[in-house]
C-alpha cells in the first residue's frame, strides 16, 4: 500500500498543517491572560450575579405591590367579603379570581403561585404552575405562622423561608381584611440561574444560602464545597475571595457574594481556579487579530475533510442504500485514497457477485420446482390403476360380462381422457369429464346402489387446474363411505366461483366440493385431516390427499387449501379452493403427453 496515498497519512498531515498555528497561538494568548484572568472573571461573575439579583429582587417588590393592591383594586377579592360562601356568585368571583392569578403568573417570570386565604371558613384558592398538591400543602401548613407575622399593624416587605418536602420556597402573605389573605410563593431554584456563571466548569456552581451556611437551592456543588462556602461567609462584602479546601488534592476556588434585601439569605457562586485558568476567554483575542486567518483555516479544513473523506463515504453510503431496497446495478468510481479505493473496489466487486448469485439461485429454483411438480404429478398415475385394474377382476369373477363390455368402454374413455395427465394443467371441463368417466365404471361395478351428481356452474369450465386433483376424493369416499350401507350411495361434485378477497389478485376462488351421503370420517382421522397431518406420511394411506394438497402447494402456494367435515345429515365434505385462472393467466405451455406405451 502507498504510504503517501493512504488516508491515515493524509488525515495526520492535513491536520497538524491546521492546528498548529492555532495551537501556537492559544499558548501564546494563554500566557499572557493569567496575569489579569483573575481579575475579570470576578469581576464578570460579580456583574452577573448583581444583575440576576437585582432582577430578582426587583420581581419581589413588584410582587408585593400587586399583593398590596388586591384589596383595593381587585373588584371579585371585595365582593368575596360580602357574599355568602358557597352560594353561586362567591364560587364564580372565586373563578375569575383563579383566571387572574393564573394569567398574572405569567408576567412575573419567578413567580411560582398565587393565593388567597379565607380564614374564616379556612378555604384556599391556589393558582399554580407547579405541582398543585405539594404547592398547596406548604401554604396550608405555614400559613398560621403567616398569618402570626401579620397580626401587628405594619405590613414588613421581606420574604419568608419555608421548607416545601423536597425544596425550599419564598412565602409572601399580605392581609386584604379580618377574612382574607393573599400571597405569592417562588420556588428557591427559580431564584438560582446557575447557567449564566460559565467559568464555573464541572466543578464549580452557584447556591443560596442562609446566614449559617445552609443551602436553600439545588446546586451543583457538594456538601464539602457548600461547607466551604458556609465557612466565608462573613468576606462576601469583599469583591471576592480566593478561598482553598484542606486536605491532599486541596483546591483552590474564586468566591463572589451578595446578601438579600428582601430575605435573609445569600446568593453565591463558587469558581475553581484551575478550570477557571483553563477556560480563558482568549478567543475574542483571535477574533481582533486574526479574523480572515480563522476563516481561512476553518474552510481550509472543511474542503480538505470533505475532499478526502466526506465525499468518498457518502457516495458508498448511498450505495449501500440503493443495495438495501434491491438495486443492484450500482456501480461507484473509485476515490483518490488507497483504502477507500479498495473499499469501493470490493463494493462493485460483491455486487457483482450477487447479481450473478440471485439469478443462478431463481434459475435453480425453477429447475427445482418444475421437477417436483412434475414428479408428483406423476405419482398418481398409478394409484389409479391398480384401482382399475381391481374392478375389472372383481367384474370379472362375477362373470358379468356384458358389465365387464360396458366398463371396457368407459374405461377406454377414461384412459383416453389420461392422455392429458402429463399435461401441467387441464380444464374444469377435461377433469370434470375424466371423473363422468371413472364414475360410471363405478356404477357399472355396483348397480342400484351407486349414484352420483355433477353440478357445475355454466362459467367455470373454461378455468384450469392440475390434473387429476378431484379423482383422488372420489375413490376415497367410494372406498371409504360405501362401507355396510343398505341404501344408495351418491357422490355429489359442484364448483362454484367466488370473488376474490383484497389480497388476492385474478378472477376469483373456484370451490369445488366433494360430498356424499356416506358415513362420514371418524372423529380421530377427521382432527388429523383439519391439523393437515396428511402430509407427514407422504407414503403412508393418505398419499392421495398428500399428493393433491401437495401440489397446490407447489403451484399455488397459501392461496389454495382443503378442508375436511363431516355434514350434520350425514357423510362427508371436502372442499378444494384455488385461484381461478385461465390458460392465458396461468402462464405456463403444457409438458408433452407422458408416454404409456
Amino acid at each position: 500500500m502507498n504510504l503517501i496515498r493512504s488516508l491515515r497519512f493524509k488525515f495526520i498531515v492535513g491536520l497538524t498543517l491546521i492546528m498548529l498555528p492555532l495551537f501556537m497561538l492559544l499558548y501564546y494568548n494563554n500566557v499572557y491572560a493569567m496575569k489579569v484572568v483573575r481579575d475579570k472573571v470576578s469581576l464578570t461573575n460579580m456583574n452577573h450575579l448583581a444583575k440576576n439579583v437585582e432582577q430578582n429582587e426587583r420581581v419581589l417588590q413588584e410582587t408585593n405591590r400587586y399583593l398590596y393592591s388586591l384589596g383595593e383594586r381587585d373588584p371579585d377579592i371585595i365582593s368575596l367579603f360580602f357574599l355568602e360562601y358557597g352560594s353561586g356568585d362567591y364560587t364564580i368571583a372565586k373563578q375569575r379570581i383563579m383566571n387572574k392569578f393564573m394569567t398574572d403568573i405569567g408576567f412575573y417570570n419567578l413567580i411560582d403561585s398565587f393565593y388567597l386565604y379565607d380564614a374564616v371558613n379556612d378555604d384556599l384558592l391556589l393558582a399554580t404552575a407547579g405541582n398543585y398538591d405539594i404547592k398547596k400543602s406548604v401554604v396550608q401548613r405555614n400559613m398560621p405562622a403567616q398569618m402570626r407575622q401579620l397580626e401587628g399593624d405594619i405590613q414588613r416587605p421581606e420574604w419568608s423561608i419555608v421548607r416545601g418536602g423536597t425544596f425550599n420556597a419564598l412565602v409572601k402573605t399580605v392581609r386584604i381584611n379580618q377574612q382574607f389573605y393573599a400571597g405569592a410563593l417562588v420556588d428557591m431554584n427559580a431564584l438560582n440561574d446557575p447557567q449564566q456563571f460559565s467559568e464555573s466548569g464541572d466543578r464549580g456552581g452557584a447556591v443560596i444560602v442562609t446566614p449559617d451556611g445552609r443551602a436553600l437551592s439545588d446546586s451543583m456543588l457538594n456538601t464539602g464545597q457548600i461547607k466551604l462556602v458556609a465557612d466565608h461567609l462573613t468576606g462576601l462584602k469583599s469583591p471576592y475571595q480566593v478561598i482553598s479546601e484542606t486536605g491532599s488534592g486541596a483546591r483552590q476556588y474564586l468566591m463572589v457574594g451578595i446578601s438579600s434585601a428582601m430575605s435573609d439569605m445569600n446568593y453565591v457562586v463558587l469558581l475553581p481556579e484551575e478550570d477557571m485558568m483553563r477556560n480563558l476567554p482568549f478567543f475574542q483575542q483571535i477574533i481582533r487579530l486574526l479574523p480572515i486567518g480563522a476563516a481561512v483555516i476553518l474552510i481550509t479544513a472543511l474542503f480538505f475533510l470533505r475532499q478526502l473523506l466526506f465525499r468518498p463515504m457518502n457516495a458508498l453510503i448511498r450505495g449501500m442504500r440503493r443495495v438495501s431496497r434491491g438495486e443492484l446495478d450500482v456501480t461507484l468510481e473509485a476515490p483518490s485514497s488507497s483504502e477507500l479505493e479498495f473499499v469501493t473496489r470490493s463494493f462493485n466487486q460483491m455486487i457483482q457477485e450477487i447479481q450473478h448469485l440471485k439469478i443462478d439461485v431463481y434459475e435453480e429454483q425453477l429447475r427445482t420446482r418444475e421437477a417436483e411438480f412434475k414428479q408428483l404429478q406423476m405419482q398418481i398415475n398409478p394409484h389409479f390403476y391398480l384401482n382399475s385394474l381391481n374392478i375389472i377382476h372383481s367384474l370379472a369373477s362375477l362373470q358379468k360380462h356384458e358389465l365387464v363390455q360396458q366398463m371396457a368402454g368407459h374405461l377406454a374413455d377414461y384412459f383416453r381422457s389420461s392422455l392429458r395427465a402429463g399435461k401441467r394443467v387441464i380444464t374444469l371441463h377435461e377433469e370434470i369429464e375424466h371423473i363422468r368417466h371413472y364414475l360410471e365404471i363405478q356404477k357399472l361395478r355396483f348397480p342400484s346402489k351407486l349414484d352420483f351428481e355433477l353440478d357445475i356452474g355454466p362459467d367455470v369450465g373454461h378455468y384450469v387446474l392440475p390434473p387429476l386433483t378431484i379423482q383422488p376424493f372420489v375413490e376415497n369416499a367410494i372406498i371409504h363411505g360405501f362401507q355396510r350401507r343398505m341404501q344408495s350411495f351418491v357422490i355429489r361434485i359442484t364448483v362454484r366461483l367466488t370473488e376474490a378477497s383484497s389480497s388476492q389478485a385474478g378472477e376469483g376462488v373456484l370451490q369445488l366440493q366433494i360430498i356424499d351421503n356416506g358415513v362420514g370420517f371418524p372423529t380421530e382421522l377427521l382432527g388429523h385431516l383439519q391439523q393437515g397431518q396428511y402430509a407427514k406420511d407422504p407414503g403412508g394411506q393418505h398419499i392421495g390427499i398428500w399428493n393433491v394438497a401437495h401440489r397446490l402447494l407447489v403451484k399455488y402456494g397459501p392461496e389454495a387449501g382443503l378442508t375436511f367435515e363431516n355434514r350434520t345429515d350425514g357423510g362427508a365434505a371436502v372442499s378444494i379452493y384455488l385461484p381461478a385462472q385461465t390458460e392465458e393467466q396461468e402462464g405456463g405451455t403444457h409438458a408433452e403427453p407422458v408416454d404409456r406405451g
